[in-house]
Formats: C-alpha cells, sequence, structure tokens
C-alpha cells in the first residue's frame, strides 16, 4: 500500500472529493498517511488514527522520508523561513505537535527538511518540552487554548471542534485517542453519572435526544470543564456558579476517564 506525507500545515478531509464537501478531520504537515483511492484532484487517505477522507492533491506528497531526527513543534504558530532570517521568505508554517525533520541545528535556528523535500529554518525559540502525560499536565495544556474558534472537523489552533480539542490535548502528551466523541466515550474507563466525581483529565460526554454522544468536554476539576463550542472555553456544571450552563447540564450523559485508578 503506498504511503504519503501530509505537506502543509494544517489539510481538511472532505467527506466526498470537493471543496464544497463536509470536512471531517484535519492532518498536520508531515503526517503519514495511506493512501487508498487516487482521484485527478482528491486522494481517498487514512491517517494514522484510522480516520478517513479525501485530500486534495496540492496538499499531500508521496512516499516517506529517510529517517531523521524529528522536533516536535512547542510554540502554537511557527514559520519557516528559506534562510535563517525573519526577513527572508516563509516557506511553510507549522501548529503546534508537528514533528519536523531536523537536518541541522544553530545557536538560534534549527534546519529542517520539508515532506516535499524544501528546506528551511525555524526558530529555535519554537520547540520545547511538554508536561508530562499527567492530570495537571492535560489540565495546563487544555487552558493554552482558550479563546481560539471553532471550527468542525478541527484539530490545530487554526480552530478546534469538541473532540479534535481532546485529541490534541492528550496527542501534545504523547496519549493517543480515537478521534470523534463517540469513540473517546467507547474506549474511556467508566467514572460516573456524577458532574462532581470528575477529576482533572477526565472527560464528560453529552448527548443529544436520542442518545447519540455527540459533545465532549475536558475536567478542570470542581465540575468545571474546558471544551470547544464556538470557541475553546470554560464552563461548569455546578449550579450556581457563573460559567454553569444548564444545557450542558442537562445533556451530560456521564465521565470517563483514560487514566488508570489511583492516578
Amino acid at each position: 500500500m503506498e504511503n504519503g506525507r501530509i505537506n502543509v500545515s494544517v489539510a481538511n478531509l472532505y467527506r466526498l472529493p470537493r471543496y464544497s464537501s463536509e470536512i471531517v478531520s484535519q492532518a498536520l504537515l508531515g503526517e503519514i498517511c495511506m493512501v487508498l483511492q487516487k482521484g485527478k484532484k482528491f486522494t481517498r487517505i487514512a491517517l494514522e488514527d484510522n480516520y478517513e477522507g479525501w485530500i486534495s492533491n496540492q496538499q499531500w506528497v508521496h512516499g516517506e522520508d529517510r529517517p531523521y531526527q524529528r522536533k516536535k513543534v512547542r510554540t502554537h504558530f511557527l514559520r519557516i523561513f528559506e534562510k535563517p532570517d525573519f526577513l527572508s521568505r516563509p516557506v511553510r508554517d507549522a501548529v503546534i505537535g508537528t514533528y519536523l525533520n531536523i537536518i541541522a541545528e544553530q545557536s538560534d535556528w534549527v534546519q529542517v527538511r520539508l515532506p516535499d523535500g524544501i528546506t528551511g529554518y525555524a526558530p529555535r525559540q519554537g520547540f520545547g518540552s511538554f508536561p508530562a502525560a499527567s492530570r495537571t499536565g492535560i489540565k495546563q495544556v487544555a487552558l493554552e487554548f482558550c479563546g481560539y474558534p471553532y471550527s468542525w472537523g478541527g484539530r490545530s489552533p487554526k480552530g478546534f471542534d469538541c473532540s479534535g480539542l481532546v485529541q490534541t490535548v492528550f496527542s501534545l502528551l504523547d496519549v493517543k485517542l480515537p478521534r470523534d466523541s463517540w469513540m473517546q466515550h467507547r474506549d474511556g474507563l467508566p467514572v460516573g453519572r456524577d458532574p462532581e466525581q470528575a477529576q482533572a483529565g477526565d472527560l464528560y460526554f453529552f448527548s443529544d435526544k436520542a442518545g447519540k454522544i455527540t459533545h465532549v468536554a475536558i475536567a478542570l476539576g470542581a465540575a468545571n470543564i474546558i471544551h470547544a463550542q464556538g470557541m475553546v472555553k470554560i464552563n461548569s456544571l455546578r449550579r450556581g456558579t457563573s460559567e454553569f450552563k444548564q444545557d450542558l447540564f442537562e445533556s451530560f450523559v456521564e465521565v470517563r476517564t483514560y487514566f488508570g485508578k489511583g492516578q
């Protein structure tokens, strides 16, 4: 099976092979994808999380790179330049969580090789460490995204949907979660149906009137949540607080977790 790599910072995956179709998810620069079906303008691919969709042929390239040292982007937005100079021509951009192939490192710049073979320079300050995969770490990273806009199918600071935010936050701490809210509910460990039971880093799940899981949020503790709804924001399921939302309280199903007992 042929593999490819995403060649732009954030590429939309569409339900059908046309731009007017629903965006079902997104892929980040350098992500490896499996080619399932080729078309003249779009190709159907599967990402490493097994999510499938159609991507523009202008936004991916064939093959995989030979092994390189890789660094994970830490800043939310990163520009890559033709030369180690902020006044030189930008050649690409990247978002937090993107892995870039490293050719060489200088004092203030890192030389990178992009999927299409173009080389560029990224400021060293764009890379750095992430918190440990802990409840505190999940809370810390999630709060960084407050205020970013909601975007259906989004999973980057350029726009998040609810499950895209959850998947991104956990993946930044090297914890792999499935893509959609119902999948995240399916694979999580049950905690309880009382919103007060959640600890930071647990997940709150919400359903429509038919009982289908349609929304997910990250617990911050004390019945507070962070979620993508219009924008990434904080709300509460505790009555009497300024962030309390009745509609969320009424559609709440249960708390589940990806942390084992005792963590």
